[in-house]
This record gives C-alpha cells, sequence and structure tokens, in this order.
C-alpha cells in the first residue's frame, strides 16, 4: 500500500493532465506555438507554461471547492481545470496584445496574429 503511485492518486493524475493541456493551448493561443506547431524553449516559454499549470490547479481548485463542485467527475472537474489554464492565459495574453498596442503595433497586426493562432489550434 506504499507504492507511489495508487489508485487513490489516478484522479489527481487526470487533472494534472487536463492542466497541461490547458497549459499548451494556451502557448498556442500566447503565439509561443507557431501555425506549424513548432516551439522555440526560451525561459520565458517554460515561465509561461508553469503559470499556466499554477492558474489551473490553484485557480481551478478553488473555483471547484468555491462552488461546491466536487460531487462531479474527476473528469468534469478536469475540464474546469484546463478551462483555467486557457483563459488564465488568454487574460494574459490579452495584457499582452494592449501592450503590443502602446508599444505601436497597428491593431490589424494584431487581430492578424489573433486569428492565425486560432487556424492552427483547429487545424
Amino acid at each position: 500500500m506504499n507504492d507511489p503511485i495508487s489508485l487513490k492518486s489516478l484522479p489527481w493524475l487526470l487533472k494534472i493532465l487536463a492542466a497541461i493541456v490547458g497549459a499548451i493551448f494556451a502557448l498556442t493561443l500566447s503565439g509561443d506555438i507557431d501555425t506549424q506547431g513548432r516551439i522555440k524553449i526560451t525561459p520565458g516559454v517554460i515561465m509561461k507554461f508553469a503559470f499556466s499549470v499554477s492558474i489551473s490547479l490553484y485557480g481551478g481548485s478553488a473555483f471547484i471547492e468555491y462552488y461546491e463542485l466536487g460531487m462531479y467527475s474527476h473528469m468534469a472537474q478536469g475540464f474546469v481545470m484546463l478551462i483555467f489554464a486557457v483563459f488564465g492565459m488568454l487574460c494574459i495574453g490579452i495584457v499582452y496584445q494592449a501592450v503590443q498596442l502602446m508599444k505601436g503595433k497597428s491593431l490589424a497586426e494584431i487581430v492578424l496574429e489573433v486569428r492565425e493562432t486560432f487556424r492552427s489550434i483547429f487545424k
């Protein structure tokens, strides 16, 4: 019974998997994963990934606890965490785009960048 991976840890593994998938979607939305699916690993990308996973785990857990969603299945809770990972980084992406607008990038360039990102997700 003292094995490191038991059936009791399986629900958390599912939630962590959902957080990682959400973080990958968030990296695609932020433009770190390009339209061909390539990624250049930099300290900034690693920080974004870690930040997205932590938003997912902590924010999703707090949301589940606050709204008393613990009675739902682990997959439903994993979906909540996936949504927190994607939309948490999406909010960060919106702030990034606002900063780019203030630096002189045109709105058309930003819209084109966002459109290409969505095309790469649903390709």
